[in-house]
């Protein structure tokens, strides 16, 4: 199992009321006996520093985010965990945070997910999204929602047949999942969704009439895939009860097992090109917006090197 030593929260100095990312990951320090890093990353300074002076906006000075950051870490204090926290500055809020992730030792990054409007979605790219692309890290995208106990969660995987792209994501995605569910005493299930061979074919070949040689088709590799789902989840310590094999698009099947098992967190990879085109992809808004679940992304290095902003 991987430890977990040090979590990076990416604080937002704009929110009013409560902080699920600082929340959850002091719920995550206690258990995981993880040291917590609070980082601000001040564009307002930055931008401003560029205009002139009758046209700058009001924002908080290092005093008043420095004072932020104490707040928020005298509870995390109070119970034991070790904190530290920082202000970086820079134009791009992705680059600026991405640049400082890349240099950090953290273990896992944790960030309010916000939602934006349907113009927004459509024409511009969210901070969340390039996060989500291109964070290093295993990158947690928090939502309000307060988690069950003990926490719930479910974690996508590709089956593609040769394709080792997909068991590198897998492994490292059950890794840093298993890891998680240990020091949170979570319900971890995994689940698996797919167009079935048959049913691409009688689709491709205009077909209407269903065959018993199709039903059978379909049994055939439903077994077979639940099969290696049973090797995978025993490999991480998930019983055959929580393991869940769909025919279905992975969109789909993920939000109807999210609602099904009141799911707190969704782990998913972005490597293996399914769900990567899933998540990462066209639909990554739709995801962000249509859950309110927290989504765990945990990417490969290769897959990060080679997807550079």
């Amino acid at each position: 199992m991987n430890r977990i030593s040090h979590i990076l929260v990416v604080v937002d100095p704009s929110a009013k009321g409560r902080q699920p990312a600082v929340e959850k990951a002091a719920r995550l320090a206690r258990c995981s006996k993880a040291a917590v890093e609070l980082l601000i990353c001040d564009i307002a300074s930055a931008l401003n520093d560029q205009i002139a002076p009758a046209a700058r906006h009001a924002h908080p000075d290092n005093t008043e985010l420095l004072d932020l950051l104490d707040d928020l870490a005298i509870p995390l204090r109070a119970d034991g965990t070790e904190v530290a926290f920082r202000i970086i500055y820079g134009k791009s809020l992705p680059d600026a945070l991405l640049d400082y992730i890349r240099g950090s030792n953290a273990d896992l990054v944790v960030k309010d997910a916000h939602t934006h409007s349907f113009a927004r979605r459509t024409f511009a790219r969210s901070t969340d999204w390039h996060m989500a692309r291109d964070c290093p890290k295993p990158l947690l995208l928090t939502k309000t929602k307060s988690w069950n106990q003990p926490p719930r969660m479910v974690t996508a995987v590709d089956l593609e047949d040769g394709d080792e792209n997909a068991a590198v994501s897998n492994n490292r995605v059950l890794e840093f999942a298993a890891t998680l569910a240990g020091h949170l005493k979570g319900d971890l299930r995994i689940i698996h969704a797919y167009i079935p061979t048959a049913f691409a074919a009688l689709v491709r070949a205009g077909r209407q009439n269903v065959s018993r040689d199709y039903t059978e088709s379909l049994q055939i590799e439903n077994s077979f895939r639940y099969c290696q789902m049973e090797s995978l989840g025993s490999a991480y310590g998930v019983s055959p009860q929580h393991l869940h094999v769909e025919m279905g698009t992975p969109h789909d099947c993920l939000k109807h097992m999210v609602k099904k098992s009141d799911t707190d967190l969704v782990v998913i990879g972005a490597s293996s090109h399914k769900w990567r085109r899933m998540f990462i992809g066209s639909t990554a808004a739709t995801i962000l917006e249509s859950l309110d679940r927290d989504i765990l992304i945990v990417g490969t290095s290769e897959f990060t090197q080679s997807h550079p902003i």
